[in-house]
């Protein structure tokens, strides 16, 4: 007896069966159903494929959404002409000393506040040697340093591990200092606030001119 064999099915049947009566041809029929299982195959792994796409993109798109949803406050007082810029997570202060517009995480971890005070009208005082004294009271910590004409910036990271950011604008008889301080293990956390805090800060904002009638 001769045998009909498809070997794409890896199938051989009787080659006599082939053409009888009612009876399909068996590798016609293989085929069909190979063709049949591998389209299906194809079909779930490109189903399978767009799904997890969809989920990677929802997660990625959540992320973005978090930090672009993330509420921003504005803080300035009526004696101070500054306007400083802080996120909506944070509360006031609870340090003994702090100012109106003082800051902090609910943990206490991160701080910020800016400060409003005459200049110290001390003779001969330049903005240089007001560095050089800021430079002496944090005791050789600093690790940045950077001067303009009327401000400075000083950072560092003190003995106990917490990293400061200072920056003082003198205007007239007027100085403004914002202060940031946060533990330096934490940095990768909190650059993008301290960033974003340094950029919007202005020290000496213009008073909006009322209209009149």
């Amino acid at each position: 007896m001769d045998f009909a064999c498809d070997f794409t099915a890896k199938v051989c049947a009787p080659s006599s069966i082939n053409g009888l009566h009612g009876v399909p041809q068996i590798d016609q029929v293989e085929v069909k159903i190979g063709a049949t299982n591998t389209y299906m195959d194809v079909r779930l792994t490109a189903v399978l494929r767009i799904f997890a796409a969809g989920l990677s993109i929802c997660a990625c798109g959540s992320g973005f959404a978090r930090d672009e949803e993330e509420a921003w406050n504005t803080c300035s007082t009526p004696k101070t002409q500054f306007v400083l810029q802080i996120p909506g997570s944070l509360i006031h202060s609870t340090a003994p000393t702090a100012t109106g517009c003082s800051f902090q995480t609910p943990d206490g971890e991160f701080n910020v506040e800016a400060v409003a005070q005459p200049d110290s009208g001390t003779e001969g005082e330049t903005l240089e040697s007001r560095m050089q004294k800021e430079i002496d009271l944090l005791s050789g910590t600093v690790k940045h340093k950077k001067k303009g004409d009327t401000w400075f910036i000083l950072s560092g990271v003190t003995p106990d591990g917490t990293e400061y950011y200072r920056k003082l604008f003198i205007k007239d008889s007027q100085c403004v200092t914002l202060r940031v301080t946060y533990p330096q293990a934490q940095h990768k956390k909190y650059d993008k606030w301290v960033a974003r805090i340094e950029k919007t800060f202005v020290p000496f904002a213009v008073p909006e001119e009322k209209s009149g009638d």
